[in-house]
């Protein structure tokens, strides 16, 4: 159904309350967390049935944003709306338990008059359409044995397309409706989405609601913030009264209905505690259970949490940025208590500042993932996931950003994908890439470099930017740290100078290198050795630091672009995964008397939101077109408006989405993959489709509403409108950079 704008234009009806109202306000105290009217597009609604209304923004959550799903164009037809499908076309459907079920579509045929579902695999019956070209109504039956409790897959497979509108398209899908036999029999009416939202009148009080009928399911999946609340209002049109209830429910859990009550013809405000599921994922259902005409109305239900004083921070005169090239994060001990590397410096950092314990990186390898930290952009914004890409001019980097607000800007890298000819010089006053000019790439010769830049800038407002790669192949650390994690002798085939070509032969399919266990010794040893020997030269430059003065008032973030796998799921290397080893990576800020020291933050966020911390820490305006959201909040102990995720990609086959302990990865077959990261943070226990339901229903909606979205900065809005799409330039690739990039293991 066409979307429409309710305007609101009174305060006291957009505060759903009549200004002729004197009840004692039950929220006192209390702020918005999320407004779940503004996120009904994320709902599912049961009222007659579970309802898909295809050609909205509710479509997003079950077309998997129409990434890959068959789902090719969106159109309307007066009060219709509808999406267009080519040969086949994916819908993924919640059901509370296996039961025999109907599903009703409407749909007008254009290339194809024949459909061939499929649910969860299983062939269906198949369905002629032959009740003429306009819309009409088309059952599937969907037997008890093949439908799943949890997330359904239904396929739906066509005989033909026929161009239209520039796709070839078999049929236009105004709505399925996901039905058991006694709501086929009520003949209700499903509510369109663009009229459950309506202004409400019981007696003289006029709210916004969402109005359904007085039988009927509001659904959300959320994650609850610390000390969350459920606040709304709620009435019932006509006359009669009708229970309601709220339930939530959490994965291996039993539900919980935790509150229940009796709509009447006035408006009465509810609120519900919700503490005892802080932090995790939930199921919410607000269900109505009565009968009769006119509507139950919920109005302005939303997430509640404690009111918090306006934070002021004394912004930062400085920052430095470090990015350790090829550093997972289980190495380091603030992650991962059980690590044997050695990082005294590291430890002592976090123990200053706020550690990210579950950070991600946009992309497995460098030129994406640094693309996103400087720009905050998505890759699929950016487009720097090929090697031959290059950043165009209309790319704006935090380097420029700062330069143009008064800092000075410094560059120290020494990785050959960051560098002119893909487009990273922008913004610097003083450029320097070790690969690109020949010089060292040693951290102990970056680092010095860097602290006499700054040094020479200490009076000024500066932003210097440094990125090591002494954990990268080649791996070739002096004896003394070797022999830290592997002082036997050793005479194998894994030469250190040699690391890049080895693995690089090692993860060929088949490979061209086998290691055997001493191999294997010997390569965490080399790799380890170089994280250790990294760690003194940071500590170094750390004191440096502070004899000139600075750490007080400079802003330190330390992070990595990638990790490394080291045989974990039967590869070496980075490029190739989208595993933990390879996108769970260390974040850390310090900003002394500003950020609370020893602080460790859990939520899932992504290393693409480091530019937008860095500018609100430095005071500057945020940038114009970052997609990226400021940490600020949670390192203050805040729950964020918004939920806390991490995307990531690899190249245009993997998508993948980390909220809270979930991590769902979608192939470009549509198949997926999900783990928890709470009990299994080496993921390797692969869990079952039908294990989880609330967890994966959660990811896979929000996933969905991302992959949908054309303005990635403001993804979670029913309406997209503009957003960022950078147009990729090629960069000249000639001997002399693939020759430099090969050397550090770059296969040319």
């Amino acid at each position: 159904m066409r979307l429409f704008l309710v305007v609101i234009t009174t305060l006291a009806l957009a505060a759903g309350c009549s200004s002729k109202s004197a009840k004692p306000d039950p929220f006192v105290g209390l702020q918005t967390h999320i407004d779940l009217t503004e996120l009904r597009h994320l709902a599912e609604v049961r009222d007659g049935g579970w309802y898909i209304d295809f050609g909205t923004p509710a479509q997003s959550k079950y077309t998997v944003g129409d990434w890959r799903s068959g789902w090719v164009g969106k159109g309307a037809d007066g009060d219709a709306t509808y999406a267009y499908v080519g040969m086949r076309g994916r819908v993924y459907f919640g059901v509370d338990r296996p039961e025999a079920l109907i599903a009703r579509l409407r749909l007008r045929p254009h290339g194809s008059k024949a459909l061939t579902p499929y649910l969860n695999n299983e062939q269906l019956k198949s369905v002629h359409l032959g009740k003429g070209d306009g819309f009409a109504e088309y059952d599937i039956e969907l037997p008890p044995e093949h439908v799943k409790a949890g997330e359904n897959y239904l396929l739906l497979t066509f005989g033909g397309t026929t161009p239209v509108d520039g796709h070839d398209v078999s049929v236009a899908i105004d709505s399925i409706s996901i039905r058991s036999e006694a709501e086929i029999a009520s003949n209700a009416r499903p509510p369109a989405y663009d009229t459950m939202v309506a202004n409400v009148r019981l007696g003289e009080e006029e709210r916004q609601a969402v109005a359904l009928s007085r039988s009927s399911t509001l659904r959300y999946y959320l994650l609850v913030p610390n000390d969350g609340m459920l606040g709304f209002g709620v009435g019932v049109e006509g006359e009669g009264e009708v229970p309601f209830t709220i339930e939530v429910s959490a994965d291996g859990e039993p539900s919980v209905a935790v509150l229940t009550g009796i709509a009447t013809s006035a408006w009465s405000d509810q609120k519900a505690d919700l503490s005892r599921f802080a932090g995790q994922t939930v199921r919410m259902d607000l269900r109505a259970e009565g009968q009769g005409a006119g509507r139950l109305a919920w109005n302005s239900p939303r997430l509640l949490v404690p009111e918090r004083a306006e934070r002021s921070l004394d912004p930062a005169k400085n920052v430095v940025l470090l990015v350790v090239d090829t550093l997972r994060a289980d190495k380091l001990r603030p992650f991962n208590p059980d690590t044997r590397v050695e990082t005294p410096s590291v430890d002592r950092f976090a123990s200053e500042g706020v550690v990210f314990e579950l950070a991600q990186s946009a992309e497995n390898w460098t030129k994406p993932a640094v693309a996103s930290i400087l720009t905050g952009l998505h890759p699929q914004t950016h487009q720097q996931k090929t090697g031959d890409a290059a950043l165009p001019g209309s790319a704006v980097l935090l380097s420029e950003h700062l330069k143009d607000n008064g800092f000075a800007t410094g560059s120290f890298i020494a990785n050959g994908y960051v560098s002119d000819r893909f487009g990273f010089d922008q913004g610097w006053d003083d450029y320097t890439n070790y690969i690109r000019e020949g010089g060292s790439t040693e951290a102990k010769d970056v680092f010095d470099a860097a602290g006499n830049w700054i040094e020479a800038h200490k009076d000024e407002r500066f932003f210097a930017y440094i990125q090591t790669i002494d954990p990268h192949v080649p791996y070739d650390p002096p004896g003394e740290f070797v022999r830290m994690y592997d002082p036997s002798e050793y005479d194998g085939q894994v030469r250190p100078r040699m690391t890049g070509d080895l693995l690089e032969k090692a993860k060929r399919n088949p490979p061209a290198v086998v290691f055997d266990g001493r191999d294997r010794q010997r390569i965490a040893a080399l790799h380890d050795g170089e994280i250790t020997q990294h760690d003194r030269f940071f500590g170094a430059f750390l004191e440096r630091l502070s004899a000139l003065g600075l750490s007080d008032d400079t802003l330190v973030v330390v992070t990595s672009d990638h990790g490394e796998e080291f045989n974990d799921h039967g590869s070496w290397g980075h490029g190739h995964s989208v595993y933990q080893e390879l996108l769970h990576v260390p974040l850390m800020f310090r900003l002394p008397k500003r950020l609370p020291p020893g602080t460790k933050v859990g939520n899932a966020v992504s290393t693409l939101d480091i530019s937008s911390t860095v500018t609100e820490l430095l005071g500057v305006p945020a940038m114009a077109h970052n997609e990226g959201h400021t940490l600020v909040g949670l390192m203050l102990g805040e729950s964020p408006a918004r939920p806390t995720v991490a995307f990531s990609d690899f190249q245009d086959d993997r998508r993948v989405i980390t909220t809270g302990r979930w991590k769902l990865i979608l192939r470009g077959n549509l198949t997926s993959t999900m783990f928890d990261l709470l009990k299994d943070p080496q993921e390797l226990v692969e869990l079952d489709a039908s294990a989880f339901p609330i967890g994966r229903r959660h990811s896979r909606m929000l996933l969905g509403q991302f992959l949908g979205a054309s303005n990635r900065g403001d993804w979670l809005s029913a309406e997209q409108k503009g957003g960022t799409q950078l147009q990729r330039e090629d960069a000249e690739m000639d001997d002399t950079i693939r020759d430099q990039l090969r050397a550090l293991g770059y296969a040319h």
